[in-house]
């Protein structure tokens, strides 16, 4: 059986960007010990199991490759040792760039996940809260690159979809495209923190879907409609892939978290699988 993600979430809440709409910052998980040497034991159970993952994510809550080596290197480790995946990421701000070691130990078989507002780095730097232009740098140009393009009010989706068109054109080691929505995070509706806030200010969110795909539907995009799963679009720029994730159901079996030893989901719930 093959399910849709696997998440490796780190706690080490550090990063070197300071984001208005900080997921880590909203949510509020738990401070937890990462509990690495349960990681490689967890895949192994799932592979027992008979289950394969389309994705895995090496995220967290803080800049993954500002953990210690040992626990970076693990990570990877335990994901080639078992390796129950069609693709693997690495969610980075970017200073996986200036990390020559650790680059170095995955770039070959993971893509490298990057989030930006703007294809202007000074605006880009600015909304996002960090002081250096990775994206100029030689090892960036090193790298398969997965760009995760932030859809905001203030800018329209034609403007959107042309900094989209540049980023490909300029950047040939960019494979993949998603737009991103944001999400509030709040578990009681409330908007009770400036994260959140600044999301329903300045931010499209799942709300907006119809509208984005209508857009992108109307621009002449080789458009496959729902793929894979029933929340995926997909569309394609010089035989780029540009995705998008709709409203998605409920966070089940096919997303699949790792935090503090633990399979749950994103609300922390234990998994039964």
């Amino acid at each position: 059986m093959k399910y849709k993600e696997f998440e490796f979430i780190s706690s080490s809440f550090k990063c070197d960007k300071n984001c208005p709409y900080c997921t880590a910052k909203i949510t509020k998980w738990p401070i937890v010990d990462n509990k690495l040497n349960k990681l490689e034991e967890q895949l192994k159970y799932i592979k027992d199991k008979g289950i394969t993952f389309k994705y895995f994510i090496f995220s967290g809550n803080g800049e993954p490759s500002l953990m210690s080596h040992d626990d970076f290197k693990a990570v990877i480790d335990a994901t080639r040792n078992i390796n129950l995946f069609d693709e693997k990421r690495i969610q980075s701000s970017g200073n996986i760039f200036y990390d020559d070691e650790e680059l170095n130990y995955v770039k070959d078989d993971f893509i490298i996940e990057i989030t930006r507002v703007a294809i202007d780095s000074k605006e880009d730097m600015k909304i996002l809260g960090y002081k250096r232009d990775y994206i100029k740098t030689d090892n960036f140009k090193k790298c398969n690159i997965r760009l995760n393009y932030v859809l905001l009010k203030n800018r329209d989706l034609k403007k959107s979809l042309e900094e989209i068109k540049e980023y490909i054109d300029l950047y040939p080691n960019i494979k993949t495209v998603s737009l991103k929505t944001l999400n509030t995070n709040t578990f009681d509706g409330r908007i009770d923190n400036p994260y959140s806030k600044w999301i329903i200010d300045n931010a499209l969110t799942k709300e907006d879907t119809k509208y984005i795909v209508d857009f992108m539907n109307n621009n002449k995009f080789l458009g496959d409609g729902i793929v894979e799963y029933d929340d995926r679009y997909e569309w394609k720029y010089k035989d780029v892939p540009i995705t998008f994730y709709g409203k998605k159901g409920k966070y089940g079996k096919s997303n699949v978290v790792y935090y503090g030893g633990r399979l749950v989901d994103y609300s922390l719930n234990e998994l039964n699988i």
